[in-house]
């Protein structure tokens, strides 16, 4: 509001009288338009609705529960072992011939793609046989 008078009073008196009252008029409609914004930016905080108390706040997700390394390890291995034949026949043979021993019967090949491991269905008998054994 200051900066409106501080800049109109010299501008005031340059002009010609002619032209005073339109200033004045312009003066008053920036103050106005100042004061109007001001009132309604407090009305607007006053009127908006508050963030819900903490007892109707939803309770936060809960993290996911965290898997073993091992786990994951080997989910990860019977995975990729049913996708490729040379993995299965490098990573997990050999450990399920570990946990077995030596008479564990060695899963076909797959018929029409070679390039496929075993199924999942052939694998989990693998490791039902060797649970029976345990």
């Amino acid at each position: 509001m200051s900066v409106v008078v501080l800049a109109g009073v010299p501008l005031y008196f340059s002009l010609s009288p002619s032209w005073r009252p339109l200033l004045v008029r312009l003066g008053c409609a920036a103050v106005l338009a100042v004061a109007c914004g001001r009132v309604l930016r407090r009305v607007g905080r006053a009127t908006a609705p508050d963030g819900p108390s903490p007892f109707e706040a939803p309770l936060p997700p809960s993290p996911p529960p965290e898997l073993d390394s091992r786990f994951l390890r080997l989910r990860d291995e019977v995975v990729f072992s049913a996708r490729s034949r040379r993995y299965f026949d490098a990573i997990l043979w050999p450990h399920l011939c570990g946990l077995a021993g030596t008479d564990l019967p060695r899963p076909p090949e797959r018929k029409r793609i070679r390039r496929l491991g075993p199924s999942l269905a052939t694998l989990e008998d693998l490791v039902a046989r060797i649970e029976r054994r345990a």
